[in-house]
């Protein structure tokens, strides 16, 4: 990715095909113009699955897995930590706001 990042217009193409890159997402933001960040974590989530759902998106576009049963996420944890590509999991409360800049 940091190779395409700063290659030339005219190698990006090249570039993009011989290392796709992939769209992981978990959260949303924003949609139709509409600011999200005051909603809880829950409304957001159910925002970016019917987002996926509505336009059938498949790879490269991913719909993070979540889960709120925590035997699940510690398995994801120990299992996924050993997967190219995998730094982690995300953890927030289903009722949190988004805050910017904010680490929590």
């Amino acid at each position: 990715m940091q190779r395409r990042a700063a290659a030339h217009a005219r190698d990006a193409p090249a570039l993009a095909a011989r290392w796709p890159a992939d769209f992981v997402a978990f959260d949303i933001l924003q949609l139709d113009g509409q600011e999200l960040l005051n909603r809880p974590y829950k409304e957001r989530r159910a925002l970016l699955e019917q987002l996926f759902t509505d336009h059938a998106l498949t790879a490269p576009w991913t719909l993070c897995p979540m889960t709120t049963n925590l035997a699940k996420a510690r398995k994801w944890l120990q299992t996924w930590t050993d997967v190219s590509g995998v730094e982690g999991i995300v953890v927030k409360p289903l009722t949190s706001r988004y805050l910017p800049a904010y680490r929590g």
